[in-house]
């Protein structure tokens, strides 16, 4: 790898500058006639740009003025008033007071006339649970989907004409809710926190287009209702392509195993609170995820009592959904060294523990183990394999304030809490790790823990040298760039596999931390890249596709916003990284559209489907992807560059193909002396970016098995059947046109894997 792709992976230039500085059914009962006289429907003659996704675009957190009336928005205020006020002690929310029983409190927003698929995420609270509240995504004729609170403390949903019950609501208490509505089938889905609770329902009022989006007050209702992150978008799908269904999400218990994991990072440093995420994780898929249990939180006194309770709720929950913990020892103990005991600092960049500290240190780790192992303290009788089998050696040990002897040390401390594992727990698997992606260092810090040679060792012991390589069965390492398919970032992890196999072919490598924030301004990793939600998804899901289908399992930083403060006095600030908003006082609010993303790959590509590619050095990625084992050729596509990733399901030999734009070496970005992206315009398959249109793209596979062709929009989970008329087979070879490729994944599968 070169010097100037090291740096790039190190993310020196962006992230640990911004670190320096940043120390400085409303209507259940009311006809749908009556609900139209309320707000004018969207006029059937919006013109072609009504079809574009970007009419149906609306990103509102009612941040106005406390009084002002919502914009954008028509409000009915006949039985009331609709206005922005205070919500909590950090939001602002637009709150509907219905005071009348004769007459509804109801805003509207248009959404042009749309035609293609239409997703709409919406917070909603009650004030009590005796109104009547609903959400409504409207056609002209009426109310098409619906999504309510009814006078008894109920939620429920319509399947046509017939009401269907999603459990109860508390006053109070905002419910985070999405709704996919496909006039192209007159079906709809719903969702609360994630988790997929009705698909399949009946529109209620058949349409061909939604044109709006409504929230109320029943007429008959007198109560208050707040409304809160509303985000709505379009997602098309080529013209007369079927839709056959929805992807099921699954959870990480009905998946079994996969190589996707999940993030629930800095809990013990207080920047995130499980609890308010916990249903999300559960619900998301993912089959393992990485835990910081954090020793300076553990044991706050330095008195060698330790307090497990927040690892033992995240720990015990995890593993109850069949999510297996990956615990990282990472971070010092201030309180130590407030004794004159040197255990090193409780955050990215502190020392590692030395002297007497590393004593204690191990005592720490010691007790971690005795109590979370498969037949440990925690976990006694519940079964051979019943805990924590996966644990990583600290965190980002390389990072840009390591000292030059870093390798050599970070060998040394590897060694001691390697060896205090593998004692108690001879089946554990052991991850070193590093900050970017530096395959130097990797080598360094290899060599140097085969030569740490024990007191008592002769020279040349193969033995013991052998018995320290096998405490690393695999090294993780974090390459944030926002270029995520890059074709040097892959021959950089092609070099790391090489560099890694020369001291045992055994180890592994793992994407161990990465994903893109959700806003602007976030700390950490790309604080000068203007991501936004949608730009979010497409790296996300660009990202971990992109290493599943090379059979490298990857993991997204967090799950949830991530509130850093770097000291007691300090004002927090955001790392927008999370598939689930946060405010600043770790209060989960809404569920992002990256979520929705992770959770249906999840629940596609677990480990009955096999990456076709495989990953291999090139001395030219201008000349060689490394990149092999799959061909494929485009047209249609212009002068972008597709990528692919296939996979081969175990057994049947039925395949899925992920395709999006990107995979061009010309494209990795550029940055100015300031770390500042440039040319960004020249260079139109980098993530962070809001172009949404999609091409038609031909694409011929000379091997491909797939028997019964769908079509799968990640974003949405919606299937479409592929004509047979877009579908020409020669032999082997598989040719299918207008395939709708664009800056965010679609896969192409078989109906045995889609389901």
């Amino acid at each position: 790898m070169s010097q100037q792709a090291d740096v790039l992976f190190g993310r020196s230039r962006r992230r640990s500058r911004r670190l320096t500085v940043a120390l400085a059914a409303a209507f259940a009962v009311v006809t749908p006639a009556a609900v139209v006289a309320l707000v004018p429907a969207a006029s059937a003659d919006t013109g072609a740009a009504a079809q574009s996704a970007a009419v149906a675009d609306v990103n509102d957190s009612f941040d106005g003025e406390i009084g002002s009336s919502p914009a954008g928005w028509t409000v009915s205020s006949g039985g009331g008033t609709a206005s922005v006020q205070q919500s909590s002690d950090l939001d602002r929310s637009l709150r509907l007071e219905d005071t009348s029983t004769t007459a509804s409190t109801v805003i509207g927003h248009p959404l042009g006339t749309n035609r293609a698929t239409v997703v709409a995420g919406i917070r909603l609270r009650a004030a009590q649970t005796t109104a009547v509240i609903g959400v409504h995504l409207r056609g002209r004729a009426g109310d098409a989907a619906t999504v309510a609170m009814d006078s008894t403390g109920r939620l429920y949903t319509y399947d046509g004409r017939k009401r269907v019950d999603l459990g109860a609501y508390q006053a109070d208490q905002w419910s985070d809710i999405r709704i996919v509505a496909q006039p192209a089938s007159g079906k709809y889905s719903v969702y609360l926190r994630g988790k997929q609770v009705a698909t399949g329902l009946a529109f209620r009022v058949r349409t061909d287009a939604i044109t709006d989006l409504r929230v109320g007050v029943s007429r008959e209702s007198v109560g208050t209702a707040w409304v809160d992150d509303v985000r709505v978008f379009a997602s098309s799908a080529p013209e007369g392509w079927k839709p056959a269904g929805v992807v099921k999400p699954r959870t990480a218990a009905q998946i079994g195993t996969s190589q996707l994991l999940s993030g629930c990072e800095t809990t013990g440093r207080k920047y995130a609170r499980f609890a308010e995420y916990r249903d999300q994780l559960s619900a998301l898929g993912t089959t393992s995820c990485r835990v910081q249990p954090e020793w300076n939180a553990v044991e706050a006194r330095a008195d060698g009592k330790y307090d497990w309770t927040t690892v033992d709720e995240i720990v015990d929950t995890l593993l109850a959904a069949g999510i297996q913990p990956w615990l990282q020892v990472s971070y010092g103990n201030w309180a130590y060294g407030q004794k004159g005991i040197p255990a090193g600092g409780a955050n990215l960049g502190a020392p590692m523990p030395s002297g007497a500290g590393l004593d204690v240190n191990e005592n720490w780790v010691k007790a971690m183990v005795e109590r979370y192992k498969p037949g440990g303290v925690r976990y006694q009788g519940r079964g051979p394999g019943y805990g924590v089998r996966n644990w990583e050696i600290w965190n980002e040990p390389n990072n840009p304030a390591a000292p030059s002897t870093i390798a050599s040390d970070y060998a040394a401390y590897y060694k001691r809490m390697g060896s205090a594992i593998r004692q108690l727990e001879p089946n554990a698997v052991i991850f070193g790790g590093e900050y970017g992606l530096d395959v130097a260092f990797a080598d360094h810090f290899m060599a140097a823990l085969k030569a740490a040679k024990d007191n008592d060792e002769a020279d040349g012991d193969t033995v013991r040298q052998a018995a320290r390589i096998g405490l690393v069965d695999g090294f993780s390492y974090h390459p944030y760039s926002n270029y995520p398919d890059n074709p040097v970032l892959y021959n950089s992890m092609a070099s790391l596999r090489q560099v890694l196999a020369k001291y045992s072919p055994k180890i592994v490598i793992r994407q161990g931390e990465n994903g893109a924030p959700s806003t602007a301004g976030t700390v950490g990793a790309f604080a000068n890249d203007a991501f936004t939600e949608y730009s979010q998804n497409s790296y996300d899901l660009r990202r971990i596709l992109g290493d599943l289908g090379v059979g490298v399992s990857t993991e997204l930083l967090g799950t949830v916003d991530l509130w850093y403060k770097w000291t007691p006095s300090s004002a927090p600030q955001i790392n927008s990284k999370g598939l689930v908003a946060a405010t600043s006082d770790l209060k989960a609010t809404y569920t992002k559209r990256s979520y929705y993303g992770v959770q249906n790959v999840a629940a596609l590509f677990d480990s009955t489907l096999r990456p076709v590619a495989r990953l291999e050095v090139s001395d030219d990625v201008t000349k060689k992807s490394p990149i092999q084992g799959f061909e494929y050729t485009t047209s249609g596509s212009g002068t972008r560059t597709v990528a692919a990733r296939a996979f081969t399901r175990i057994g049947s030999g039925e395949q899925a193909v992920a395709l999006w734009f990107g995979g061009d070496p010309a494209q990795q970005p550029r940055y100015d002396s300031t770390g500042k992206e440039i040319d960004i315009a020249s260079r139109p398959d980098r993530a962070p970016n809001e172009d949404r249109a999609t091409k038609p793209v031909s694409v011929t596979f000379p091997k491909l098995t797939i028997s019964h062709p769908r079509l799968v929009d990640l974003t949405t989970g919606l299937i479409y059947e592929i004509p047979a008329r877009a579908v020409t087979r020669h032999g082997d070879s598989v040719t299918i046109t207008g395939l709708p490729i664009g800056n965010t994944p679609v896969v192409i599968a078989d109906r045995s894997i889609t389901g």
